[in-house]
């Protein structure tokens, strides 16, 4: 997550009301800056999501999903033209 901070990627992102009031009382009453809470909870979030994924052992669904959607759904390994991907799926 370091990274994270030497690249910024802006996004504009639409906030349900109630959440929205919630966020701004949050940030009134931790005397900052509304964007600032937001961006501060999604980077704990992050960091705690980062975390859990890298707690999963390699046999996870997640691993499970990333491959099988690289897989071809009809013919064969050596249908793939990526050499380095049909090297990583005969395994």
């Amino acid at each position: 997550m370091e990274n994270a901070v030497a690249e910024r990627k802006r996004k504009l992102i639409d906030i349900p009301g109630p959440v929205f009031d919630v966020l701004s009382m949050e940030s009134q009453r931790r005397q900052v800056p509304l964007k600032r809470l937001i961006e501060s909870v999604l980077s704990e979030t992050a960091v705690q999501l980062e975390t859990a994924y890298l707690q999963e052992s390699p046999g996870s669904s997640l691993l499970g999903k990333l491959i099988g959607s690289a897989r071809p759904k009809a013919g064969r390994l050596e249908d793939i033209q990526d050499d380095r991907l049909q090297y990583l799926l005969s395994k």
